[in-house]
């Protein structure tokens, strides 16, 4: 099978996501690309149109990556459940985990992106197709448990798989409040799981 991606753009791309990984975005420079990747300013340019293609396209995969966990995690819950009550309880843990504070970049990271999405036609268009294919994904297992009969029908799948998502990224308004207002994350955790009760129980 033919390569997707060629191996010096696939390199540059991992670089700064390893770079983003130890270092705030703006304090990347084109030559610490350069440095870690042993790869020269022309092999770049020939890759990305400039610097900021290449910190679009690694957004982008790094939101990707997020996508495909969100995914693998829903779908073992899913998947792994064998009634309705044992459903609510894998979904539960798996919002403990998207919840919890040592998930709080990737929160901020995701917000940022979508923010900065609004002054950039090219990464809203990237971005759009990553978040379908996360709604559609989820919203076909949400259906998945509907048609076994665990999961409300009430409402529809899509809606449910966005709600899903969007609890989540909410708990960015959290993650950037002051260290003496911050709530307690057990009580977000009982908000959270009262509402998901309340949705997917049959």
């Amino acid at each position: 099978m033919a390569r997707s991606i060629h191996p010096t753009k696939e390199k540059l791309i991992a670089t700064m996501v390893s770079l983003m990984d130890d270092r705030a975005l703006t304090s990347i420079q084109v030559d610490d690309v350069l440095r870690e990747s042993n790869i020269s300013k022309g092999s770049l340019y020939h890759h990305f149109e400039n610097f900021d293609d290449l910190v679009e396209v690694t957004l982008i995969a790094r939101f990707a990556a997020g996508v495909d966990l969100s995914i693998e995690l829903v779908a073992g819950a899913v998947n792994g459940a064998k009634s309705a009550k044992e459903l609510v309880e894998k979904i539960i843990e798996v919002t403990t985990f998207t919840q919890g504070r040592e998930r709080a970049k990737f929160r901020m990271e995701r917000a940022r992106v979508i923010g900065l999405s609004v002054n950039s036609p090219k990464l809203l268009n990237a971005l759009e197709r990553e978040q379908d294919r996360l709604t559609t994904a989820m919203a076909d297992l949400v259906r998945e448990g509907q048609e076994k009969g665990w999961v409300s029908k009430a409402f529809d799948a899509k809606t449910i798989a966005v709600y899903l998502q969007a609890y989540t990224l909410g708990r960015v308004v959290d993650d950037v409040a002051s260290k003496d207002n911050k709530i307690d994350p057990q009580d977000w955790s009982n908000v959270v799981v009262a509402a998901l009760k309340a949705l997917l129980t049959v």
